[in-house]
């Protein structure tokens, strides 16, 4: 056994503190530019129906009109629920397989291309809309495939940066970038929204597309694949890193032979799946929809809608760090088990939340307040689930399967966030509370059932396939 050190370089200043807020950055962008459309979308649609709008235009220089005037569109409500839920397509197909592909190319030139390629999509997306639906709905999918790779690319990534004593933290500051970049998306797109410069809603797409343009510059000039492809590092905090990350980064790179039989034979394994598809869909309501329901029942004018959407994911953002410490407090104390402290805390995260759907059923214009808050409480207290809930779960089961499995779990899960805002789409057509009750009624049941799942078949220990073969190693030497 080596012996630990109880000294080791300051996190602050650090190269790894600079990659974790790059990383912080990354989240935020990735999600800026998955939720754009959710709150461009409530001024690119025309609530008269007028022919003007949709007119083809053949002369290049009256493209400049999407620029000049502020374009609207007349989309039935299922053409913008498939829309909002295209963005979801994507990582189906390239979630796990970017993983793979990470193994080969390095993580670093996979988020570089990852960002830079959905960076350039979104920024042609005015564009693509202006054109055609059709061309939208194609740039909308691609976005979501440029995108599917990050979360498999940054696990592999951390596997080479983080020390296990600063892995929470580092994993905390990079985690937290995507509920940032929610608010600010839906505070800043309002007021592009309802002003005039580039057009009104296509400026959302324009500045979130730049930071993704500028972020990918900072990357590939300040950030290597590990501690010891690094140029300005100190050989402290290399060494460092690098002797607490070495049995880790072995154990992910060259353990190939993966389960995948007992995998999806672990009951364990299959909670998770259900778990993320129950949370991915409430999460999805209202990352996708909520601006259209500020605007539809709560009747909320874009500005204000904007300011009022960022509220919720900031706090999100809050209960997310305190569940998670203290959660941590609590499994340190040794007077609570683990898998009881997952219990509550999951529970907490989609009960509570389950019970705002009830509020929201009887809401409209006229109890804004009372709407408002239940979707403040909603997506506020949803974050026990990402700070000491099924998140969290992945690896307390997985060994180094966790990556694996997560990949697994969220794929399987982007088919509910598909299918929220695909069925708002068809389902709220005449844009009335009572057909919004019906969204509400569904998500209730389904949080329900997330929670219960986890409650019977959660489990805290590692899973006997996913433990390391160190003494089996040993036996044999």
């Amino acid at each position: 056994m080596n012996t630990v050190n109880e000294t080791h370089p300051n996190l602050i200043c650090s190269i790894r503190f600079w990659l974790a807020l790059l990383c912080f950055f990354l989240n935020a962008i990735h999600f800026m530019q998955r939720v754009n459309l959710s709150i461009a979308i409530v001024s690119m649609i025309n609530v008269q129906s007028t022919n003007e709008t949709i007119v083809e235009k053949s002369n290049f220089t009256e493209i400049n009109y999407i620029f000049q005037k502020k374009q609207t569109f007349d989309w039935s409500k299922q053409n913008q629920g498939l829309l909002l839920s295209a963005i979801s397509i994507g990582p189906f197909f390239t979630q796990i397989i970017g993983g793979w592909v990470a193994l080969i190319l390095g993580p670093r030139l996979m988020l570089f291309f990852s960002i830079l390629i959905s960076s350039i999509l979104t920024m042609v997306t005015p564009i693509s809309a202006y054109f055609s639906f059709y061309g939208l709905l194609a740039v909308r999918i691609m976005i979501g495939l440029s995108q599917g790779v990050v979360t498999s690319s940054l696990n592999l990534l951390w596997a080479h940066w983080a020390p296990p004593l600063e892995r929470s933290t580092l994993l905390a500051i990079s985690n937290s970038g995507s509920l940032i970049g929610n608010a600010l998306t839906f505070l800043i797109g309002g007021f592009l929204c309802a002003g005039d410069f580039l057009g009104g809603w296509p400026s959302v797409f324009y500045l979130t597309g730049l930071f993704g343009l500028l972020w990918c510059f900072l990357w590939i000039l300040t950030v290597y694949d590990s501690p010891s492809d690094q140029k300005c590092i100190s050989a402290e905090e290399s060494n460092y890193i690098l002797e607490k990350t070495t049995e880790q980064i072995f154990k992910s790179e060259q353990k190939r032979n993966v389960p995948w039989k007992k995998i999806f034979q672990s009951k364990s394994v299959l909670c998770l799946i259900v778990s993320a598809l129950c949370g991915n869909f409430g999460i999805s309501l209202f990352t996708v929809c909520l601006p259209t329901y500020m605007k539809e029942i709560l009747d909320f004018d874009v500005k204000l809608n904007g300011e009022l959407c960022a509220i919720p994911f900031l706090s999100c953002w809050l209960f997310i760090i305190l569940s998670g410490v203290f959660s941590d407090s609590l499994i340190k104390s040794n007077k609570f088990e683990k898998i009881k402290i997952r219990k509550l805390f999951n529970s907490i995260g989609f009960l509570i939340p389950a019970l705002t759907f009830i509020g929201l059923i009887y809401t409209d214009a006229t109890r804004r307040v009372l709407g408002f808050s239940m979707i403040l409480i909603n997506i506020s207290f949803s974050g026990f689930q990402y700070g000491s809930g099924y998140l969290v779960n992945f690896n307390d089961i997985g060994g180094v399967y966790s990556g694996i499995i997560y990949g697994i779990a969220n794929t399987i899960g982007n088919l509910s966030a598909a299918l929220a805002p695909f069925l708002v789409g068809i389902i709220t057509k005449n844009k009335t509370r009572e057909e919004w009750s019906y969204i509400f009624i569904i998500s209730l049941l389904v949080y329900v059932v997330g929670a219960v799942v986890f409650m019977i078949f959660a489990k805290s220990e590692t899973e006997k396939w996913a433990k390391n073969n160190d003494e089996k190693k040993n036996e044999i030497d």
